[in-house]
């Protein structure tokens, strides 16, 4: 009941009710999601169905049932959920979330969901262990480098899988949606294998320059990578998707948006 009115009051005040709780969770972060995740849940899935409404749009106009999708970046299971009804009880929606705590949640949120596949593992180049820097502040800023430019964070050992290696041979792949903190580049390169198998795959990925260059790319590979793939860019703005323009990118650290490639 408590989910379903907060939804309501998103829609019917939705610009101010966006902002303020937006407000709101970057300035108490992890203190609600520790202490409150009861009160925190429904709150960010509330802003992130506002936040993400075209998004939705444009998953819900080109998946169907018995897609199979990839939830790169899981968090607590926010996409996962919606994921699962876009797909149906015939498709499956495959969820990685590396982050013990995020993953612990996660799990409780698909745990009646038999569609759902979780690992709890990272997305990258290449298969094996590896290191995540998590953040103090936000549970939605763990990553998978760490950032020259940060104060120190804690680090908890991982498991980084490459898609080409999860994935078999010939098998099928509808989407794969990345939200990996700027590692986005190199779940791509992981992933060469899958996507040339899936000619008709389509990506929706944060495009956040800052986090791709302190990862150890820039955010140029990422767009020829996308195009030597044959993928047309697109943008995902307020008012739909519109073709990408390279004249609009930021380099600032608070500057991101979603992209959509596909080749049809």
């Amino acid at each position: 009941m408590f989910p379903a009115v907060v939804r309501l009051f998103f829609y019917r005040n939705s610009h101010a009710a966006l902002m303020s709780v937006a407000s709101f969770l970057r300035g108490v972060g992890n203190k609600v999601y520790e202490h409150a995740f009861p009160i925190y849940r429904p709150l960010y899935g509330a802003y992130k169905a506002y936040a993400d409404r075209v998004e939705r749009q444009v998953l819900r106009a080109i998946l169907f049932s018995g897609a199979v999708v990839v939830d790169a970046g899981a968090n607590i299971g926010i996409y996962s959920e919606f994921l699962s009804r876009c797909v149906g009880p015939t498709g499956i929606v495959h969820s990685f979330e590396p982050a013990p705590e995020n993953f612990k949640r996660l799990r409780a949120a698909t745990r009646k969901l038999s569609n759902v596949r979780l690992s709890q593992a990272a997305v990258g180049e290449h298969s094996g262990n590896s290191q995540l820097y998590l953040s103090s502040k936000l549970n939605v800023d763990h990553r998978a480098y760490m950032d020259e430019k940060d104060s120190p964070r804690h680090t908890v050992p991982i498991e980084m899988v490459a898609l080409d290696d999860y994935f078999k041979p010939s098998q099928r792949v509808d989407l794969i949606k990345m939200d990996i903190q700027g590692y986005e580049l190199q779940a791509l390169r992981g992933a060469n294998r899958v996507l040339a198998d899936n000619p008709n795959a389509k990506l929706l990925l944060e495009f956040w320059p800052y986090g791709l260059k302190q990862a150890g790319g820039n955010w140029h590979d990422l767009i020829v990578a996308l195009e030597g793939k044959n993928m047309a860019i697109c943008q995902v703005t307020r008012n739909g998707i519109v073709p990408f323009c390279s004249e609009s990118v930021s380099e600032s650290a608070d500057w991101y948006v979603n992209l959509f490639a596909s080749r049809s």
